[in-house]
């Protein structure tokens, strides 16, 4: 059985991830701080708690983890992320930035260190980043985040470079609105917005198309399952802003 691993699990966008590999017959290692107790009663989901801005704690618990789960380690999704409060260019502070460089880029870079040894030595697999169009800097007071974005796809691109010769592809989502805990409130905590609220709010949403996490989960898996002659140092962008 193949397995992934999928980072910021416990709810969003990365619950949905975990949830549509487990509908393809994956075993599932979830990696989050919070853990998902509904995740972890099915029997091929791995539930880890780990702070992904510690290098040492994602390696730790990795290291639990059975051969036979890492022997057949074939996709690592790279979801776990926050996003700062916006605020006017001027106030912003080093210390948010870099907060969201911990949150995005470090939580990131962590989990390809730990994994890629394994993705090697099944011969090969894949590494799907969620980004965001932010990355493109044309919101001012994002700035901090769009910041952390922009370094996560500069990652996501020297990775699908280091690790051609491993077979290892990488790349990018940029989903645009989610319908998560994030953008409406406890609604979305789970992804999974009913659709007549979404029908509505989109009739009068004039700037992008807001969907369901469980939408977005099925484009990140596709990619995760890209062979290693598919696509690598991409940007999939679902958002209407320019990339």
């Amino acid at each position: 059985m193949k397995s992934a691993v999928v980072s910021g699990t416990s709810a969003g966008i990365g619950a949905a991830v975990a949830e549509e590999f487990l509908r393809r017959g994956y075993t599932v290692v979830g990696l989050s701080r919070r853990g998902n107790s509904e995740l972890a009663a099915h029997g091929e989901y791995l539930d880890l708690r780990a702070d992904l801005r510690d290098g040492d704690a994602v390696r730790s618990a990795l290291a639990g983890l059975d051969a036979e789960v890492t022997a057949e380690l074939c996709a690592v999704v790279l979801n776990s992320g926050a996003s700062p409060a916006p605020s006017p260019l001027a106030e912003a502070t080093w210390e948010s930035a870099a907060d969201a460089y911990a949150s995005n880029v470090a939580t990131a870079l962590h989990l390809v260190q730990a994994t890629v040894p394994f993705l090697r030595g099944r011969g090969g697999g894949s590494l799907t980043f969620v980004g965001s169009s932010t990355a493109n800097g044309r919101e001012p007071s994002r700035w901090p985040y769009a910041a952390s974005k922009a370094a996560l796809t500069s990652l996501m691109r020297a990775c699908s470079v280091e690790f051609a010769d491993d077979r290892v592809v990488a790349n990018e989502v940029r989903p645009g609105p989610v319908a998560t805990a994030m953008t409406v409130g406890g609604t979305g905590e789970r992804g999974n917005a009913g659709e007549r609220f979404l029908s509505l709010l989109n009739s009068g949403y004039q700037t992008d198309w807001l969907k369901p996490a469980s939408t977005v989960a099925r484009w990140v898996v596709d990619l995760a399952e890209f062979p290693a002659n598919g696509p690598t140092g991409q940007v999939f962008n679902y958002s209407r802003k320019v990339v």
